[in-house]
């Protein structure tokens, strides 16, 4: 019997986010969907979708980054047009509404500027989110970690690592999904790393103009 090796693993799935992998063996992911990277950097997380037959598109503020990722893509889907990879503020998407069956934004909305810049992506990724489509977000919370770190700003937080973030507490989120009238296809979960920074994972749909 022939065996993968398990080397083989990093090369096939890349250094996907391990939380959208979990949505990925959900089924909520399927060739043909028509899906957004929101803020994907040089595309660790979606290396592998490429090469699934998602239609994979992709938005970021690094004009290096976007080049990254057209370069990967004409290597692992070339069918693909380049144009579908752009460089843009996640508050100002420039993509028609109700576009993507799903929409990714990973370790990007706590590098927002302020509260209003936070609430103006997450609502620019819902506008472009098809009803009946799936929101995936992990961002840093302060979730866990209330009291224990250094405010400089309202809502934004010296990380013990280095960086300012903003950091949305529960009760914002829990705001969003109200005002959005999402529904949570998964509980937050949050991982506390070390007492230094929470990692919340926010998994959504939009409910369709019959609910």
């Amino acid at each position: 019997m022939f065996h993968l090796p398990l080397s083989s693993a990093p090369a096939q799935f890349g250094n996907i986010d391990i939380y959208l992998f979990d949505q990925l063996l959900k089924g909520r992911i399927q060739k043909g969907m028509r899906l957004l990277d929101a803020g994907c950097g040089t595309g660790r997380n979606i290396q592998y979708l490429l090469q699934t037959g998602v239609k994979v598109y992709g938005a970021d503020a690094s004009e290096e980054a976007i080049a990254k990722v057209r370069a990967m893509a004409s290597e692992l889907a070339p069918t693909l047009s380049p144009k579908n990879f752009v460089v843009a503020d996640l508050a100002q998407l420039p993509f028609a509404e109700e576009m993507f069956e799903v929409v990714l934004c990973s370790a990007v909305l706590h590098f927002a500027r302020d509260e209003a810049h936070f609430r103006s992506m997450v609502q620019e990724l819902w506008r472009v989110l098809q009803p009946g489509g799936m929101l995936f977000c992990r961002l840093g919370t302060s979730i866990g970690l209330e009291g224990k770190l250094q405010q400089v700003e309202p809502g934004k937080y010296k990380m013990a690592h280095g960086p300012v973030w903003f950091l949305a507490d529960e009760s914002l989120l829990r705001e969003l999904i109200h005002t959005l009238r999402a529904e949570m296809l998964e509980p937050l979960k949050t991982v506390l790393v070390e007492q230094e920074r929470s990692m919340t994972t926010l998994v959504l749909r939009k409910k369709g103009r019959d609910f």
